[in-house]
């Protein structure tokens, strides 16, 4: 997983849905304190987060990336507000799958005697996916952690 910041301001968030306690943005723009724009299409936001991300909020962006997704898992404001939220679902999604393919595995070795490839693959593609996840997760936590002094200038 990779962590980024952005220091900039929203100049356009479009949601595409929200629901479950995230959001999923078609995209969200950014004006860059250099002067660059920056773009995150399809980023996938924890909703305390995400009512955060308005046209003209400025401020600290903190985006991360994990396998397919991206988004953004934290923000700090010139007023000093500072607000995270890792999106965790993806991680649940693994666990789920991996329980789901140790029991198609045990079921398919007792009824008919042998393991199924797809089992197996889905297995370790479901662990690994797990680890993943919750690397980024902690990466992404140690990352807001540790710009914890710092406080955009007014400008």
């Amino acid at each position: 997983m990779g962590t980024s910041i952005i220091d900039g301001t929203i100049t356009e968030a479009e949601v595409k849905r929200s629901r479950g306690g995230m959001t999923v943005f078609k995209s969200v723009d950014f004006q860059l304190d250099g002067g660059s724009r920056h773009m995150i299409k399809n980023a996938v936001v924890k909703q305390e987060v995400a009512d955060e991300l308005k046209p003209g909020t400025r401020g600290r962006f903190y985006a991360y990336t994990a396998f397919d997704l991206k988004g953004i898992h934290g923000l700090r404001t010139p007023d000093g507000r500072a607000v995270y939220g890792f999106p965790g679902n993806n991680q649940k999604i693994f666990l789920i799958t991996g329980i789901a393919n140790i029991l198609w595995i045990a079921l398919m070795l007792f009824t008919r005697g042998g393991v199924p490839l797809l089992g197996v693959a889905l297995l370790i593609l479901s662990v690994v996916g797990y680890i993943f996840m919750g690397k980024g997760a902690s990466e992404a936590k140690a990352q807001f952690e540790g710009d914890a002094g710092y406080r955009p200038n007014d400008a």
